[in-house]
């Protein structure tokens, strides 16, 4: 999937709120970012990129990321009856499972 149509897929998920372009990008770059870290814990390769079976976990983190936009990190909140808390500051340890680190032989 090029990045255009992540963007184009972001901006259906996210709808009917309306952001950015630049934000949008930012956020699918920070998910990406999320993603390669988790698949790749001892150093992530050069000019490695999201490979397809992720790129689906990355649109979720991203609209993860900006749900929590203004409340980046919040363990509780309750007004009007509504109560609020996240598992993690970034991004909920159901979504980090799901990646599978690439893992080497020292031998």
């Amino acid at each position: 999937m090029t990045d255009e149509e992540k963007l184009a897929r972001f901006e259906v998920l996210i709808s009917p709120d309306t952001a950015s372009k630049e934000l949008l990008q930012n956020l699918l770059w920070q998910a990406e970012g999320i993603v390669l870290s988790r698949r790749y814990p001892f150093g992530c390769p050069e000019g490695a990129a999201v490979t397809s079976a992720y790129e689906h976990i990355q649109l979720q983190i991203a609209v993860e990321l900006f749900s929590k936009m203004g409340a980046e990190g919040q363990t509780g909140h309750s007004e009007n009856g509504i109560n609020r808390s996240y598992e993690a500051a970034d991004v909920s340890p159901s979504l980090l499972k799901r990646i599978v680190p690439v893992a080497g032989s020292v031998l």
